[in-house]
């Protein structure tokens, strides 16, 4: 039989800047290391004008190009709701680099007139919401990384009243610890907003970001929970530690590796 899903991992995480795991920043090619911060961008579109996300994805080959030609490093997906009831968007595009990387960037896509033209071309096509984010990877293996298409999944969360950060960022550090030999677990982060998000905007005050090989893992990780005693753990994390928003589930598909 599987292993069961520790503490149901699947979507919990704080900042855990103090955990220590076997985890080579070397393998897998990873931006930052476990417990660090890495930039994450999210773009929350919605086509219009009868465009198509092959008209994106034309443009987006402009974007690398000039992403290339500036040397700048980062990892591109493009996602679409899969399980996501009352989604009022078509797409989703997340960027994830360091913070230097990231400001170098803006400078060069808003100072350049390349960079302007290519702003001008998604603007004729839809119109999005962007927010940035602090994420802050837990638990990844490097075999994930030759998945180009992934199954996503994302769940806001808040601690419960008399919970501190303290006391979740243990809860989470023994999940993550847990878990540490769990094959169906392909990449898991939590992030905090810190810029284009106002409250209320979204359920909860930080996200779960867990990245699966494909449908057969994401059900096998279901089953888990289901009939292998994760329940428990998930229900004793609902009660005691936080509220959550239920699992967004989308397809997700590189566009852009990390080189």
């Amino acid at each position: 039989m599987r292993a069961p899903l520790t503490a149901f991992f699947v979507c919990f995480g704080l900042q855990i800047s103090t955990l220590v795991m076997a985890d080579d920043h070397s393998e897998g090619n990873w931006i930052v290391d476990i417990g660090d911060g890495v930039a994450h961008m999210a773009h929350i579109c919605t086509l219009k004008n009868g465009a198509t996300l092959d008209d994106v994805a034309e443009i987006d080959k402009k974007l690398h190009r000039f992403m290339d030609d500036e040397n700048i490093r980062g990892f591109r997906q493009i996602l679409t709701p899969l399980f996501a009831v009352g989604a009022k968007y078509d797409y989703v595009a997340f960027d994830f680099m360091d913070w230097e990387q990231l400001g170098i960037e803006w400078d060069l896509f808003l100072g350049s007139k390349t960079g302007n033209a290519i702003a001008s071309q998604y603007a004729e096509i839809e119109d999005c919401d962007a927010m940035v984010a602090a994420t802050y990877p837990l638990l990844r293996r490097a075999e994930i990384r030759a998945d180009s298409k992934r199954v996503v999944a994302v769940e806001w969360c808040t601690r419960k009243d008399g919970v501190s950060a303290d006391q979740i960022n243990a809860k989470h550090r023994a999940i993550a610890v847990a878990n540490a030999d769990n094959k169906l677990i392909g990449w898991w982060g939590v992030g905090y907003p810190v810029a284009g998000v106002r409250e209320g905007a979204f359920p909860g005050d930080f996200y779960h970001l867990v990245n699966y090989a494909d449908m057969k893992t994401f059900a096998a990780a279901k089953n888990a929970i289901a009939n292998e005693e994760g329940w428990r753990a998930r229900a004793d994390y609902y009660t005691s530690y936080a509220d959550c928003s239920g699992e967004h589930v989308l397809i997700g598909e590189t566009v852009r590796d990390y080189q």
